[in-house]
């Protein structure tokens, strides 16, 4: 993997200064480039505005592609019962120190994406729980979970990543989206349960993938685990996949974050040392609301990092190990930076041959977070122009015209647009590189003198798409293609 490129895995390749915490506003403007033709270099792009906040988010994207059924995430540790199985550790399962047990929480988003390598047909199940076994808990969920089954397709706008975006936005289930494999839009208030509850029943055939975001929130205040489990036809029940889960670990494609054991850290090819995630982060959303961007000439451009995550740098720790960890500079969340640290995550991945491979603690690429950005633009040129805000993708930190490799996607997701308080149609944005489209458009209002436009802007991080990218403001004279 190149320099600032986060993919989602081997689905893709195959089938296709930084904010103070709590600080929604960034004061950095990027200098404009008098030229709406010119797509600025990602070096020249400004930091993002704002930064993480909101409730915790559990992903499960670590093994992408299951080999066998089995427990692929939990929130408190699993002793195998047969020892010679994959046995993963989690770094830490103090994820509510206020007001909950070992691995608990009262509110969480959701997010899991995997692909299903079983051979074989298989099901998809992700439980709630009581923290404490026998509790009472009553809680609101909304979300959806969408199979590859109930789309027909894993090409880009029909992708199940695709359309658990758009159903986030829409706020319900996507036209032309089938129910019949257990895709649905979750909107559960006052649910009840004692014991384990399946919020989520995915079938998939072999090659197929599954995708959900979910929202969870404790409405008696008892705290709640997760539970994600793979199973095969034979435990394909509510009953035997829980009890699976309980059991034996899931194997598939787990890529390296550090490893002490069978290589060095921050050298593979496939994550740069950062892995997937698989665990409990700190943060579910993007939250940036960017001062009045002023336009004083007619033809202009200026952009903002966007799901920007440096490259990882390789120390020694003082006992002597060798240990792969963000660059210092960089520290999670910031404008330069934006992931969100993990509360708890899988930090060893012990079966013999794949002796010490981690997942990710840093959720890189925020797959599953929710982003929220404002931008207000006023026009100071004297004359009516065209002003845009643009999405586009940058393959390794390059332009997307100057990408070396052709995938199938770069960005596929949807996003919703409220235009000076009035919500637009549904936008879907898409790149392409390095054949196009290089860039796609997030919203455009013809601007006459001194009339100012407020963009709200909400989008959920679909799965298979790369990092980084960049949001641009462009603006020319109207009438005037640009």
């Amino acid at each position: 993997m190149k320099y600032g490129w986060m993919l989602a895995g081997a689905l893709l390749a195959t089938a296709c200064g930084g904010a103070v915490e709590g600080d929604v506003t960034q004061a950095e403007t990027p200098a404009q480039v008098e030229s709406a033709l010119t797509i600025p270099t990602y070096g020249s792009l400004g930091a993002m505005a704002g930064t993480m906040e909101g409730a915790p988010i559990v992903v499960s994207n670590n093994p992408e592609s299951v080999s066998r059924e089995g427990l692929l995430l939990a929130m408190d540790q699993m002793s195998p019962a047969d020892a010679n199985t994959v046995r993963r550790v989690l770094s830490s399962v103090n994820l509510d120190p206020v007001g909950c047990p070992s691995g608990g929480l009262k509110e969480f988003a959701f997010y899991m994406h995997h692909l299903n390598q079983l051979g074989a047909s298989a099901r998809y199940y992700v439980f709630v729980e009581p923290a404490v076994p026998g509790t009472t808990v009553t809680f609101n969920a909304y979300g959806s979970a969408i199979t590859q089954l109930d789309t027909g397709a894993l090409d880009p706008g029909n992708s199940p990543s695709y359309f658990v975006s758009l159903a986030n936005v829409l706020g319900s289930h996507p036209a032309g989206v089938g129910t019949a494999y257990g895709s649905r839009f979750i909107n559960l208030s006052g649910q009840t349960i004692t014991s384990e509850y399946g919020l989520v029943n995915l079938a998939a055939n072999a090659g197929t993938s599954v995708d959900a975001r979910i929202k969870v929130r404790s409405t008696n205040n008892t705290c709640m685990k997760v539970r994600v489990v793979a199973a095969s036809a034979t435990n394909a029940s509510l009953a035997l996949a829980y009890s699976l889960g309980k059991r034996a670990y899931a194997w598939g494609n787990i890529p390296t974050t550090s490893s002490t054991v069978g290589g060095a850290p921050c050298t593979d090819a496939n994550s740069i040392g950062w892995g997937r995630p698989a665990g409990t982060y700190k943060y579910e959303r993007w939250n940036a609301s960017f001062a009045t961007q002023t336009l004083t000439v007619a033809n202009s451009v200026r952009g903002w990092k966007l799901l920007a995550a440096p490259t990882n740098r390789e120390y020694i720790d003082s006992t002597g190990v060798s240990r792969c960890e963000p660059s210092t500079s960089d520290i999670s969340p910031s404008s330069n930076a934006q992931r969100a640290s993990a509360l708890g995550y899988y930090s060893t991945n012990t079966s013999g041959q794949t002796e010490g491979r981690d997942s990710d603690p840093n959720s890189t690429a925020n797959y599953g977070a929710e982003y929220k950005l404002r931008y207000p633009v006023t026009n100071s040129t004297g004359q009516c122009v065209e002003a845009k805000l643009l999405l586009t993708s940058y393959p390794g930190s390059n332009l997307c015209s100057a990408a070396t490799t052709a995938l199938t996607r770069h960005y596929d997701g949807a996003a919703k647009i409220t235009q000076n308080g009035v919500v637009q149609p549904i936008t879907r944005l898409f790149t392409k590189c390095p054949v196009g489209p290089v860039t796609t458009t997030i919203a455009s209002k013809q601007l006459t003198a001194n009339e100012t436009v407020t963009w709200d802007v909400q989008f959920f991080v679909p799965g298979l798409i790369s990092i980084p990218a960049g949001v641009l403001l462009t603006s020319c004279p109207c009438g005037q293609t640009c």
